[in-house]
């Protein structure tokens, strides 16, 4: 059995890289404790009301905000290597080729998300003073998770092109093939 993704030691197990596995790590901790608190809420609220016909007012906005903290772990998959992509193009290519590709995809994937986050920002200004309906937050207490992502999205990037990328799976599993 293979040890998960970022346990495995990379080409260039530089220590910047070590620093972002242990970062990526952490922040996999949190979301998965996260998502387990909202699932726990959930579970909470549906025995709340079938059980003992209550509610809990506010949780519906909890549980919403904790789901949306959440999704900014998916930078994660930067680092994995395990981001959404469409490799046709650059497999068929010779290795010194893809690899300015995949340099050039994750420059492209900071320079986007860098505008993310601007934009973000500003939004944020914009709107974020309203207050939510039933705990009275301010918006922008969940709306900060966008340019966090964002900016998480850019730092992991930024630690790939610095110490290389972990070839996809199946790229793995088409040189165990050819072995």
């Amino acid at each position: 059995m293979n040890p998960p993704p970022l346990a495995q030691p990379m080409a260039e197990d530089t220590a910047l890289m070590r620093v972002m596995r242990r970062f990526a790590s952490l922040l996999e901790n949190l979301i998965a404790a996260l998502i387990a608190a909202v699932f726990l809420l959930c579970l909470a609220l549906v025995i709340l009301r079938y059980v003992f016909s209550i509610g809990f007012a506010g949780a519906e906005e909890v549980m919403r905000f904790l789901f949306v903290y959440s999704t900014a772990g998916a930078s994660v998959a930067i680092l994995r290597g395990e981001h959404i992509r469409i490799s046709v193009l650059v497999d068929a290519l010779p290795s010194a080729i893809a690899v300015w590709l995949n340099r050039l995809r994750h420059c492209l994937v900071m320079l986007f998300n860098g505008y993310l986050a601007w934009l973000s920002i500003s939004w944020i200004g914009q709107v974020g003073r309203f207050r939510s309906a039933v705990l009275d937050v301010p918006n922008w207490v969940v709306q900060i998770s966008v340019p966090i992502g964002a900016l998480l999205v850019i730092l992991f990037s930024l630690a790939v092109l610095m110490g290389g990328e972990r070839p996809s799976a199946q790229r793995e599993d088409a040189q165990e093939g050819q072995a």
